[in-house]
C-alpha cells in the first residue's frame, strides 16, 4: 500500500535510546505511514520488527526526501516521545485543507520512563492512568488534558487557546510544508524548541488534548542560546568561559558573536571548546569597525534554542546566572539583569580559581582587593529572598542591557534584531524599546542574575555615535516603532 503519511521525528537523535519511541509507533492504530529520523551524527537504527519503514536522515536532506516522497502529509513529533495508540489517527481525523495542527508533550518522571517496558507501551497502558498513579506520576493533565481521546478532548482543543507550530507534535500538508520550506520558513535543523506563529495565509487548529506524546521530564526544562559578543579581548573572554563551565544550569549553548577579532581569539575558543561541557560555537566577521549588531543578528538566527541571553565577552557569570534567567524566563516579558563594574586592579586580579570557588563574587574578597561600591554591595551581598524584595521595590525601569539580558528568540524575530545602523552607546536599549513597543514588557533580576563586568577602555565610543543613536531611539519612542528595516531581513 502507498504510503500517505511522513512522521518526522526530531531532536537530535544519538544521545539516547529511541526504541521506546519506535514501539509507540508499532503500535499506531492507523498503519499507512512511514517514519523518518532526523539526526546530525552517525546514527543506526535499532533492528527491531517493524511492521511501517524507518529511515535516517540528515535533517538538511528532508526537503528533497519530502519532494520524492509518495506522501502527501507530514506529522513532526519529538523523537524522545512515545506516542498514544491513536496519535496519527488524531492528527489524520482533524487534517483541514488550509490548516496546520499543533499539539505538545506531556512529561513523566525520568526514573518512570526508564522502567517502561515494550508491552506497556504496545498495549497503550503506560498512558492510563491507573498506571501513572502506579509509579506515583503526577500528569497534571487529568482535569485539564483528558488522558482519553473523544468528545471532551475536541471540546477543549476548540475552546482552549492554539499552540504555535512546534517540531515536537505538530502536522500539515506536504504541499504546505515545501512551499514554505521553499521560502526559507523552517531552520533546517528542526528542532523540537522552535515556535513558529506566522506560516502565511495558513491557519492553526490545535490538537493539544486529541494527541498524545509522552515525554522524560529532564526533557522539558527550557533550552537557552547563551550569547557572548567580543572583539578583541581574549584575557576578559577566558575568564568569561571559565564561568560559564561551571554553572548550575546544563541545558543550553555558548554562542561567541565575534565581531571580527584576531585569530588568537579563534584558537583560545577552539582550546575551550575540545573539552566544554555543552556546546560551544564561534561566530565570526570580517573587521570592518565597529559592527556588533550585525554579528548579534547573525548570532539571532543561528541559535539553536528558543529562549536567548545576552551578554559580553567581559562579563563573568555567577554559577546561578543561567538558571535564574532560566526559572524568570516568562512570555511577554524580557528579563533585566544586573552587573557590577569592577576596577581594572580588581578585574585583573581574578583567577581561574576564584572563578570556579566563586570568591569573586564575595563582597568581602572584592572589598579585600580594591574598592566596591554600594549599589554592587547590595547585588552581590543580597540572599535570594532580599535580591526579590529589591528587583520588587528597585525604582530603576528594567531596560534591555548587553550586558545581562534575555527573551524569547521569536519575539527578537519579531522586531527584526538590532538596528545594524547604531553603533557604540545604546543599540541594546534600543532594542528593548521596540519590543516594549511589540508588547513585550521588560522584567526587573538586576538583584538576582548577577555577572562581574570587567573594566576596559572603549575607543570605539565616539560622540558621534551617541548623537546619531540618540535620535533614533528618540524616534523609536515618539512613533512607537516596532520593526527595524535595517535589521535581520533589509
Amino acid at each position: 500500500m502507498q504510503k500517505n503519511v511522513t512522521v518526522v521525528l526530531t531532536n537530535g537523535v544519538g544521545t539516547r535510546p529511541i526504541s521506546s519511541t519506535l514501539w509507540g509507533y508499532a503500535a499506531q492504530n492507523y498503519r499507512n505511514f512511514e517514519v523518518v529520523v532526523l539526526q546530525e551524527n552517525p546514527f543506526t537504527l535499532p533492528d527491531l520488527p517493524l511492521f511501517f519503514s524507518a529511515k535516517a536522515l540528515a535533517s538538511a536532506d528532508l526537503q528533497d526526501y519530502l519532494q520524492s516522497s509518495t506522501t502527501d502529509y507530514v506529522v513532526f513529533a519529538d523523537a524522545y516521545a512515545i506516542p498514544r495508540v491513536d496519535f496519527i489517527e488524531n492528527h489524520i481525523k482533524n487534517r483541514e485543507e488550509g490548516f496546520y495542527l499543533t499539539g505538545s508533550l506531556f512529561f513523566i518522571q525520568q526514573t518512570v520512563w526508564e522502567q517502561l517496558e515494550s508491552t506497556a507501551i504496545e498495549s497503550g497502558n503506560c498512558f492510563e492512568k491507573p498506571f501513572l498513579e502506579q509509579y506515583g506520576t503526577n500528569t497534571g493533565i487529568s482535569v485539564f488534558r483528558p488522558l482519553e481521546s473523544g468528545s471532551w478532548a475536541g471540546i477543549l482543543d476548540q475552546t482552549l487557546p492554539e499552540l504555535p507550530f512546534n517540531f515536537c507534535n505538530s502536522s500539515l500538508w506536504k504541499s504546505d510544508f515545501l512551499q514554505l520550506a521553499t521560502q526559507g520558513q523552517w531552520d533546517y535543523r528542526f528542532p523540537r524548541d522552535r515556535f513558529y506563529t506566522n506560516l502565511g495565509t495558513l491557519k492553526n487548529k490545535s490538537v493539544k488534548n486529541s494527541t498524545l506524546l509522552m515525554a522524560p521530564e529532564n526533557d522539558n526544562k527550557l533550552k537557552i542560546s547563551v550569547v557572548v559578543s567580543t572583539y578583541n579581548a581574549e584575557e576578559w573572554l577566558e575568564k568569561v568561559l571559565i564561568g560559564y563551565q561551571y554553572q548550575t544550569y546544563p541545558h543550553f549553548e555558548l554562542i561567541i558573536a565575534d565581531d571580527g577579532s584576531r585569530p588568537s581569539t579563534k584558537e583560545l575558543i577552539d582550546r575551550y571548546a575540545a573539552n566544554y561541557p555543552v556546546p560551544v560555537r564561534h561566530l565570526w566577521h570580517e573587521d570592518q569597525g565597529y559592527r556588533r549588531q550585525e554579528i548579534l543578528n547573525v548570532a539571532i538566527m543561528e541559535a539553536a534554542y528558543e529562549y536567548i541571553i545576552m551578554t559580553d565577552g567581559d562579563c563573568i557569570p555567577r554559577k546561578d546566572f543561567i538558571e535564574i534567567h532560566a526559572n524568570e524566563a516568562e512570555r511577554g516579558r524580557f528579563l533585566s539583569g544586573g552587573y557590577c563594574k569592577l576596577p581594572m586592579k580588581t578585574s585583573k586580579h581574578i583567577s581561574e580559581q576564584d572563578i570556579i570557588n566563586q570568591d569573586c563574587f564575595k563582597v568581602s574578597w572584592l572589598k579585600s582587593i580594591d574598592k566596591l561600591g554600594f549599589s554592587n554591595t547590595l547585588k552581590l551581598g543580597a540572599n535570594p529572598l532580599l535580591a526579590k524584595l529589591l528587583d520588587f521595590i528597585s525604582p530603576t525601569t528594567p531596560s534591555f542591557n548587553n550586558c545581562n539580558s534575555s527573551g524569547y528568540r521569536e519575539d527578537m524575530i519579531a522586531i527584526n534584531g538590532y538596528d545594524e545602523r547604531m553603533k557604540y552607546g545604546g543599540p541594546d536599549r534600543e532594542f528593548g524599546e521596540r519590543l516594549e513597543n511589540f508588547g513585550v514588557k521588560g522584567k526587573q533580576i538586576r538583584h538576582k542574575a548577577v555577572v562581574l563586568h570587567l573594566d576596559h577602555p572603549r575607543g570605539y565610543k565616539t560622540p558621534e555615535s551617541l548623537a546619531a543613536n540618540l535620535a533614533i531611539r528618540k524616534e523609536v519612542r515618539d512613533k512607537k516603532i516596532k520593526w527595524t528595516p535595517f535589521g535581520i531581513k533589509k
